[in-house]
């Protein structure tokens, strides 16, 4: 049973005048009750002496609430109790619960769920602002087997917050271990302090004040906000240049192709661009040969061009003694003329022509690498070079018509194709146009608009708003249709990302697949 023990935390003892009153209302309603106030030193102590294993993803935090969301799921798994976040107020006698034997939870208001569940694809989220359990209940091992992989999330609500715990009830195997009740038993209030619908008249044992204890509202914009977004609007209209107008974009791909549904055939053309990679191609050659896809069904598209090495020649040794092995291989050419430093590719002044010679070498591929006998177009970049062997499986069988997995350098480690993401703030404020140059929105790669592969890891699957090109599923049908990589901006967005968009704009949602990994070389 759930013991008579509450939990709280604070980062020193020297608790604010303004919670006590929130103190005060757990022990009169709770008389008898142990209550510790767990500072942070005391957390991580108690992480070093009980969770050694965990000590250093504890301590790889970059905020003290990650540490004190983890820490409430291990204190509840070692003592059991209740845990409470410290602005939450107890309005009756926790009675009615404490005889459980299963995890004790309720679900956020509804409200909350508009936005952030909806963007992860969850039906709810899951409120840990208050939770009860006995002690060593298995759930909680379940929930910490999440958090190494996520101790680098961009949202806190991921890494170690209601979006990971959300997940985590989700496929704990047990669900009869625990029982989920609607916001009004633990937070009928929203962030707003109004009472969502339907709490009027239902049991409430404690309510949340959501203090803001570790957040704060977005503030009203200021009169320089404004003066800025006004510059940087104008200098963006000087500077954008040439873009896709977007109805034309949009009207120039056949509505027939978007309405069908995914492929039913197995037909795949894997469509490699490559530049200077010639230590590349036998070993992706060998990895491609370990898919478990039938090769009487997979044909093989490189289109070589503009490289200093010999790649072309190492290209057509390589691939002639397996001609007879795959279904068609096809051999390309493509120059554009564009010469970059390898080392300096990342450069934000040059992302435009270098990405619009990549989609010229993509819509070349398309034009010379497919055809009506094609169901799946599946693109890889040569310097991929470790995937599951079943990966062709694992796209298609998601049912979408473009997908991504994720591609890392490290196993478990950040997203390193950056162009697959979800955008979180898609408002055009002067931020937006502070990163938008030459007519590309180029944000920095740590920004916080935006939210990665990796930073989901807790997600089978999530809509994205763009896709990468290491490695990418699309439906031929599509292609043939005239969906294609812009070599000019679309929406602020060229290549990878402005296809994404279009395909979106279209009614095509792409799909990623965060726990599926592919491995890029580390360098």
């Amino acid at each position: 049973m759930i013991p008579p023990l509450l939990h709280q935390t604070w980062k020193t003892d020297h608790l604010p005048d303004r919670f006590a009153g929130y103190v005060e209302s757990w022990q009169r309603h709770n008389p008898g009750w142990t209550r510790i106030l767990w500072t942070d030193r005391m957390l991580l102590e108690f992480v070093a002496e009980h969770y050694p294993d965990f000590l250093s993803t504890f301590c790889s935090y970059r905020f003290g609430v990650r540490r004190a969301d983890a820490a409430r799921y291990l204190l509840l798994h070692h003592f059991g109790g209740i845990y409470a976040d410290i602005d939450c107020r107890c309005v009756a006698p926790f009675d009615p619960i404490m005889d459980e034997e299963r995890v004790v939870l309720c679900k956020e208001p509804p409200s909350h769920a508009d936005r952030q569940a909806t963007l992860r694809g969850l039906p709810y989220l899951v409120f840990n602002g208050t939770m009860a359990s006995p002690p060593g209940h298995p759930f909680w091992p379940h929930v910490l087997a999440y958090l190494p992989g996520l101790a680098q999330a961009k949202e806190t609500l991921d890494a170690t917050g209601p979006c990971l715990l959300t997940s985590a009830q989700l496929s704990f195997p047990n669900q009869a271990g625990l029982v989920i009740h609607p916001s009004h038993l633990f937070t009928p209030l929203n962030s707003n302090g109004a009472r969502e619908a339907g709490t009027t008249g239902r049991v409430e044992l404690s309510i949340h004040d959501w203090a803001g204890t570790w957040w704060s509202p977005k503030p009203a914009g200021k009169w320089h906000d404004r003066l800025r977004l006004a510059f940087y609007k104008t200098r963006y209209r000087l500077e954008r240049g040439e873009h896709l107008c977007e109805t034309t974009a949009r009207l120039s791909v056949d509505a027939a192709a978007l309405t069908a549904s995914a492929p039913r055939g197995d037909n795949l053309a894997i469509l490699v661009p490559l530049r200077d990679a010639a230590q590349h191609i036998e070993p992706f050659l060998k990895a491609v040969g370990g898919l478990e896809h039938s090769k009487e069904k997979t044909k093989l598209v490189f289109c070589e061009g503009d490289s200093a090495d010999d790649s072309w020649e190492r290209l057509q040794a390589a691939v002639e003694p397996l001609r007879k092995e795959y279904r068609h291989i096809v051999l390309l050419q493509k120059q554009v003329g564009t010469r970059i430093d390898r080392s300096k590719r990342w450069k934000a002044k040059i992302q435009r022509a270098r990405r619009a010679g990549i989609a010229s070498v993509r819509n070349h591929l398309i034009d010379h690498g497919l055809d009506a006998s094609d169901d799946w177009a599946l693109w890889m970049d040569i310097d991929v070079w470790h995937f599951p062997a079943d990966m062709v499986r694992r796209l298609v069988n998601t049912g979408g018509r473009i997908v991504t997995p994720n591609c890392v350098k490290v196993p478990g480690g950040p997203s390193f194709d950056l162009n697959a993401f979800v955008t979180l703030h898609p408002e055009k404020d002067y931020r937006y146009y502070r990163a938008t140059r030459r007519g590309l929105y180029q944000p920095p790669a740590n920004t916080v608009r935006r939210m990665h592969l990796s930073d989901v890891r807790h997600l089978e699957r999530i809509d994205l708003h763009s896709v990468g090109g290491t490695m990418l599923l699309v439906d031929a049908a599509l292609h043939r249709a005239g969906l294609r990589f812009p070599e000019i901006p679309y929406c602020d967005l060229i290549e990878t990302e402005g296809f994404a968009a279009l395909a979106r704009d279209l009614g095509i949602i792409p799909l990623g697949l965060p726990k599926v990994e592919v491995l890029h070389v580390p360098w």
